[in-house]
């Protein structure tokens, strides 16, 4: 059911847009494999500098192909500029293949068009030989200390902070808390935050993800921490995000290899990071 959750949300982030709906539901149901993992509306920043971001209209993680869908408004010069910037910014964020579907008034081209791009898509998906979308295994911390890494970019989320601990070989059969320390590397704290007002808390994410600020609304809590951290804590966080899952529930996705700004924290008189790194060595439990 995780998985049909899934898919459901993914299609009804296109129910306002009627033809993108069209284009978007006739790929799934041509491909007809709920092996293959389908991304809608998928979130890729364009630019970390200015925190220009594109919505790609179709996202396929397996293949990493994006597909994007021109309705009749693109045909102007201005927007056929436009996408083109968009798609090279598109692939040099992701170094992804992107492919066109123009939304035409004939019913019949359209669809040879959307079907012939089905085709396409199958037959880069049989090349590539691409293993099976597996929710559970996606939730697996062991997925990842079996591949050696984990990376932000690939939006890996767990259910639990234990996960996200035992990632980096906590080794833990229950946790309860909202972090630990590093078994393995004594600079690095794992810890899951809230970006959301959370009691005193009001902590920030960037956008583009780049750096993100530990705030308590207290003020003299809020003194305390900051000289705690920049003085006495581990420097360095793999960060962990908690937000609203796609499949309903919360979940925490990871965001990356962070370090504390001590300049920026003074400054601001709040704890400030910086992401040095999307990705980080993972560890098997030592027993």
């Amino acid at each position: 059911m995780q998985k049909y959750e899934f898919i459901k949300k993914q299609l009804s982030k296109t129910n306002k847009k009627n033809d993108e709906n069209y284009v978007v539901t006739r790929i799934w149901h041509r491909l007809n494999n709920v092996e293959i993992k389908m991304m809608t509306q998928q979130y890729i920043v364009r630019d970390g500098e200015t925190k220009r971001y594109a919505l790609a209209d179709i996202y396929f993680p397996q293949i990493n192909v994006i597909i994007e869908i021109d309705e009749p408004y693109h045909l102007s010069n201005e927007m056929v500029l436009n996408d083109a910037m968009r798609q090279h910014d598109i692939i040099q964020a992701l170094q992804c293949d992107v492919y066109r579907v123009k939304v035409l008034t004939d019913l019949h081209e359209m669809n040879v068009q959307i079907d012939q791009l089905v085709e396409q898509l199958q037959q880069r998906f049989d090349r590539l030989a691409v293993l099976k979308w597996d929710v559970s295994e996606a939730y697996d911390p062991q997925t990842y200390i079996n591949q050696g890494y984990i990376d932000a970019t690939e939006h890996i989320a767990f259910k639990t902070v234990k996960d996200c601990c035992n990632c980096f070989g906590a080794g833990y059969k229950g946790f309860q808390g909202s972090g630990a320390k590093h078994k393995f590397n004594e600079a690095i704290d794992i810890k899951a935050l809230k970006f959301y007002p959370n009691a005193d808390w009001n902590n920030t994410l960037a956008s583009d993800e780049r750096y993100f600020i530990e705030y308590n609304t207290n003020a003299e809590k809020n003194e305390a921490y900051l000289q705690k951290r920049l003085y006495e804590l581990r420097q360095e966080l793999a960060l962990f995000a908690h937000v609203r899952s796609e499949f309903g529930g919360f979940e925490y996705v990871f965001k990356g290899h962070y370090k504390v700004n001590h300049a920026q924290s003074l400054a601001q008189g709040k704890v400030f990071y910086d992401r040095i790194a999307t990705r980080m060595e993972t560890y098997a439990p030592v027993e």
